[in-house]
């Protein structure tokens, strides 16, 4: 009898700590969104189609680069409903011909363009602060 009794205490305490891991993981679900990284034929596709996002450029092994990914998950953390993309230009040949041709502009690196129906709306350069990105979309994607 004992040895049933303690196996159903152990088979309770595990039950407990499987509930707190699956409520923490429903918890981060909840509450935490990250961009989305897409390849340079997805972001042509998303242009042909008139679509309305965010996307930013630039090079991941930048530091300033890796710095303004922070920012950017922050930002659509706390702005889940802002379609938000990244592409990575670090593996890119001519990204300069392909951002010209692409979006008719010259930028400097990281850039965030705001777009809707597949036109450049308005665009950035640079390191953006949260607070300096987040009044960037809001005028700018409505």
């Amino acid at each position: 009898m004992n040895f049933i009794k303690k196996f159903a205490k152990e088979i309770s305490v595990f039950g407990l700590v499987l509930l707190i891991f699956l409520g923490l993981f429903i918890y981060r679900q909840a509450t935490f969104k990250d961009y989305k990284t897409i390849s340079e034929s997805r972001l042509t596709q998303m242009i042909k189609d008139q679509e309305d996002f965010v996307v930013v450029l630039g090079d991941s092994t930048d530091s300033t680069m890796m710095s303004y990914q922070e920012i950017m998950t922050t930002y659509t953390t706390k702005n889940r409903s802002t379609p938000f993309y990244y592409l990575d230009t670090s593996e890119m040949k001519d990204i300069d011909s392909y951002v010209g041709k692409t979006f008719d502009t010259n930028v400097s690196y990281p850039a965030t363009f705001v777009i809707k129906d597949g036109k450049v709306v308005a665009k950035k350069d640079g390191y953006n602060q949260y607070y300096s990105l987040y009044d960037f979309i809001k005028e700018n994607f409505k």
